[in-house]
């Protein structure tokens, strides 16, 4: 078989300009082609995704509404349990104090008030002394004590001899109290 080529040279370049333009195009199409198939699964996959999003949405609003009771159940026990914490940090034996009051008291000494300010941090002492050297030994173990700062007895309360009827205030230095 022979083949004969009737086409001229500057035939030939337009027939190779044409199939370049039409391979130009065909790749055009299919990547408009692609293009449209992956924008159309993005906004497929888009729908699905709002779809699901709402019904979380919806399923969290629910479970948050079924469980107010408890979450305010939960909220009011910690309040309690951060006032009972800060009773239990505020606390203070008291009892040992009353017994180191009593160790420090001189024997001809009666108490006929002892009277305790925990928001003033003061002490009031009031009672009888058989005489006025067991007063001033009580006011002497109250400072040695370190249990009490400005410790205050009248000199009225000196004045008499035997039966010295006496009121001491004080600060209480709590941070000493165990």
């Amino acid at each position: 078989m022979i083949t004969i080529n009737l086409l001229s040279p500057s035939q030939k370049r337009e027939l190779k300009i044409k199939r370049v333009y039409v391979a130009v195009k065909e790749l055009i199409i299919l990547v408009l082609l692609f293009t449209l198939i992956i924008a159309i699964l993005l906004l497929i996959s888009k729908y699905v995704l709002d779809n699901s999003l709402a019904r979380l949405i919806e399923r969290n609003a629910y479970s948050i509404a079924e469980n107010r009771e408890v979450i305010n159940k939960i909220n009011t026990l910690n309040s309690k349990i951060i006032t009972v914490d800060k009773i239990q940090k505020d606390f203070k034996k008291w009892s040992n104090f009353f017994i180191i009051i009593s160790e420090i008291t001189p024997n001809n000494i009666s108490y006929d008030l002892v009277k305790i300010s925990y928001q003033d941090k003061s002490i009031e002492i009031k009672g009888v002394a058989k005489n006025r050297g067991d007063l001033t030994k009580l006011k002497d173990n109250l400072i040695s004590s370190g249990l009490f700062e400005d410790i205050n007895l009248p000199l009225k309360d000196l004045l008499a001899k035997d039966n010295n009827t006496f009121s001491i205030t004080a600060k209480i230095i709590l941070d000493k109290i165990k």
